[in-house]
């Protein structure tokens, strides 16, 4: 099967570089020549282990019956729809993004097969050709638009563990309410997640976000209880958020493409929640 990677961050390079390996034809379009020259030079890297890719700026080098997947931030994917729209109308698209922002986005588009996924990670990106993780990853994919079959490959490839969900909707709502109490905290704060447990200013601020967010979304404290959250950072101490896994990278992290999403869902004024936005798209402005 043949996979073009958009977006060749952590969530980029790290399927090109599974895909790869698992024997799959795999390209990476990235907005930067240099990252662009250095992927064609250097590969894909994972300690002593390498991925030759190629990697492309430019869009018309995309397969046409390439299996389309984007991992770039909110900011960056309305341009890249659009070139999809225009040069690539007939591909299969995978969405992996983070929040939920894009879903108005990715329905809209007149391509006829649309899926979006979640990844679950270790994985840090070390250096633009250089990505790290210990443990296998997960993958969560479910359809948009169009027909489930048409994503089979996904499924039956050797270069992930995955499943496939019947409501991506529910899924990616349930991801959203977890990485709200989990990525803006220890991207802030620059924390692994075990620390939003065993650092007392940071769990206070931990169960503050919660309960704030559970007066705008009551279904948290069944889809996402705060006893199963804080175990599940205590169970990984040493993971770090997508997020946080961005910034200390230098790329942009998925700001918007979350928290925008929460804000405009909520229906009641989020001060900790905003706060906390407003403070992560600082820093990003100051970089």
């Amino acid at each position: 099967m043949k996979y073009a990677i958009i977006g060749a961050g952590v969530s980029g390079l790290l399927p090109a570089y599974l895909l790869k390996k698992a024997g799959h034809e795999v390209q990476v379009i990235t907005q930067h020549e240099e990252q662009a020259a250095l992927i064609n030079e250097q590969g894909i890297i994972n300690g002593e282990n390498r991925q030759q890719v190629d990697a492309y700026t430019d869009f018309e080098q995309i397969d046409s019956d390439a299996f389309v997947i984007v991992t770039v931030n909110q900011e960056e994917l309305q341009p890249i729809l659009r070139l999809l729209k225009i040069r690539r109308p007939s591909n299969k698209i995978i969405f992996l993004q983070q929040g939920m922002l894009f879903l108005e986005k990715a329905t809209a588009l007149s391509h006829r097969h649309i899926a979006a996924g979640i990844l679950g990670t270790d994985c840090i990106k070390l250096s633009d050709t250089e990505i790290s993780f210990s443990k296998n990853p997960q993958f969560i994919f479910g359809l948009v638009k169009g027909q489930a079959e048409e994503f089979q490959p996904l499924l039956k490839t050797t270069a992930w563990q995955s499943e496939w969900v019947e409501d991506i909707e529910k899924v990616l709502f349930e991801n959203v309410l977890l990485s709200s109490l989990i990525d803006p905290l220890t991207a802030m704060m620059k924390i692994r997640n075990g620390e939003l447990i065993t650092n007392p200013h940071a769990y206070e601020l931990f169960r503050n976000l919660y309960s704030e967010l559970y007066l705008a979304f009551p279904e948290i404290e069944w889809l996402q209880p705060i006893e199963n959250v804080a175990t599940l950072c205590a169970a990984e101490p040493e993971r770090i958020s997508r997020m946080l896994a961005d910034r200390l990278a230098n790329d942009p992290m998925e700001v918007d493409g979350l928290m925008v999403y929460v804000l405009n869902q909520s229906k009641l004024e989020l001060p900790l929640f905003k706060a906390l936005y407003h403070l992560l798209k600082t820093v990003e402005v100051a970089k």
